[in-house]
């Protein structure tokens, strides 16, 4: 018992120190960047699952909100639907691009047809976007500035009443910069 004292009492902190880096944020955008000069959002140009290219440089002039998934991930699942009213109400303002992480292409697309998610998704299979932009869990989103500034992060699912509320406040945040 006392050799496995150590061992416990590490798996014990390993096990409070990933809750509280993988517990979503207070707010609807944390981490929220001052008003001044952002932090530049990493690059990318990754191929889309309907078969295009997608160059996030290219979306600059209007805000741009990133949302990284996964097929086999419940909670992003559950909260696309809310992402999708985003986009059909801020749709012309604001580019909404998913970011589909370590996944089977073919059951991303399937997720994308099945939940009728009209904005592109792009396909990151490695991960590597994932760690570019810093995102330790699914669903994430990232908002980026119209002039490629990182806005905000919200980790974790935008659900129901209270998650609409959130998105559309650091929607209306981003746009606003």
């Amino acid at each position: 018992m006392v050799r496995r004292l150590p061992w416990l009492v590490l798996a014990g902190l390993l096990g409070v120190l990933a809750g509280l880096a993988l517990r979503p944020r207070e707010g609807p955008v944390a981490g929220r960047a001052p008003a001044g000069r952002l932090p530049t959002a990493p690059s990318f140009i990754l191929d889309t699952l309907d078969g295009g290219k997608l160059d996030l440089a290219q979306l600059r002039g209007k805000p741009v909100v990133l949302n990284f998934w996964a097929s086999w991930c419940a909670p992003c699942r559950s909260e696309m639907p809310v992402l999708v009213r985003s986009w059909q109400h801020h749709g012309q303002a604001v580019h909404f691009v998913g970011v589909n992480v370590l996944d089977d292409p073919d059951e991303a697309r399937r997720f994308v047809r099945e939940l009728r998610i009209p904005f592109p998704s792009v396909h990151d299979p490695n991960g590597d976007t994932l760690r570019w932009f810093r995102v330790l869990g699914l669903p994430t989103t990232v908002f980026v500035s119209r002039q490629g500034g990182m806005a905000g992060v919200h980790a974790g699912p935008f659900l129901g009443p209270e998650g609409e509320r959130a998105l559309e406040r650091a929607v209306r945040e981003v746009l606003a910069r």
